[in-house]
């Protein structure tokens, strides 16, 4: 059997992770990095360690290329997987389609992003012919060093979908030969409701944690976060039931009791979120795809967003500091 042909661009944690799950799975990976990454994982590969167990994929299996200047044939795979944050996806997109041009197209397009809004971005940028696909994660990777992983919580598999009625059959083939990989990953149709869902967890979770540093767990046993949180939930669910048609939840006090926190303690207590890394690290934030967009929904459709709008706000300051928070 043939190997795809994979190219994954971004080399973050999630990017990383991706690449070694499917060279191992054996198919054809090129991974798409920048600066000074390029050269040592050249050299050094891949290294993954914590609940998904320990993995080292050598240099050889796999191909580095530089983001900046990738090979035309990285960019016409089978599977291009996007791998960077979700405000980046309509510049990478676009810079690599300039470069290509529409003949050098992926054939399929699979977005790994958080929040909601960067599959439309993508889809302006593509040919009518890429299929794109999305998916969500309850996956929790962090980057130890430039060619380091630690799984840190691995609550269900990588779930895949389409929102724009792509064809599915390669992106199905890439599922089941991913099944080989140590991330688990399933193909599931309708996708949007699992997206959905994702997004109200992480614009619950994830801007909150940011601001105050604590863990999932510490979130939602804490009594003044928790009340926060269920403020956030209730706008979020009446924004999605407004914009989508698509009720989550009866309202936000009921979600974080019989949903966030029966998830959240026994699974992805220590976790800690991925913007709270990124607030850390002085980058910038996915806020304008999570509790942003619930405020852009919002006013599309006249309703209360307070929360999620401090919320936003706080997080952009914390982005124009210095990293570190005081």
């Amino acid at each position: 059997m043939t190997a795809l042909r994979m190219t994954i661009l971004g080399s973050g944690s999630v990017g990383l992770a991706v690449a070694a799950t499917y060279a191992q799975a054996g198919q054809d990976v090129t991974l798409l990095a920048r600066g000074a990454a390029v050269p040592q994982l050249r050299h050094q590969g891949i290294t993954v360690s914590g609940v998904s167990g320990d993995h080292k994929i050598e240099p050889q299996r796999l191909k580095v290329s530089d983001a900046e200047h990738p090979d035309p044939e990285d960019i016409a795979c089978d599977v291009l997987v996007v791998a960077t944050k979700a405000y980046q996806v309509h510049d990478v997109l676009s810079r690599l389609m300039q470069r290509a041009g529409p003949a050098d197209a992926p054939r399929a397009v699979l977005l790994l992003q958080n929040g909601w809004g960067s599959a439309d971005e993508a889809r302006a940028m593509l040919p009518d012919g890429t299929a794109i696909f999305s998916s969500i994660m309850m996956i929790g990777i962090e980057r130890r060093g430039p060619t380091h992983v630690n799984v840190n919580v691995q609550a269900s598999p990588i779930r895949v979908g389409t929102l724009f009625a792509a064809s599915p059959d390669l992106m199905r083939e890439a599922v089941e030969r991913g099944k080989a990989g140590f991330l688990p990953i399933i193909y599931e149709d309708p996708i949007e409701p699992a997206i959905l869902n994702k997004f109200l967890f992480n614009a619950c979770l994830n801007a909150v944690g940011a601001i105050t540093r604590m863990t999932y767990g510490e979130l939602v046993s804490n009594e003044h976060t928790r009340q926060l949180i269920a403020q956030l939930a209730d706008e979020t669910i009446q924004v999605i039931r407004a914009e989508r048609q698509l009720t989550l939840a009866p309202d936000g006090a009921t979600y974080v009791e019989r949903t966030l926190m029966p998830f959240v303690l026994p699974r992805a207590a220590a976790h800690r979120s991925s913007m709270l890394q990124d607030v850390e690290a002085g980058r910038r934030t996915e806020i304008d795809y999570l509790n942003g967009a619930v405020v852009r929904m919002g006013k599309r459709h006249d309703a209360a967003t307070a929360s999620n709008a401090a919320l936003a706000s706080l997080v952009r300051a914390r982005e124009t500091g210095d990293g570190r928070g005081g």
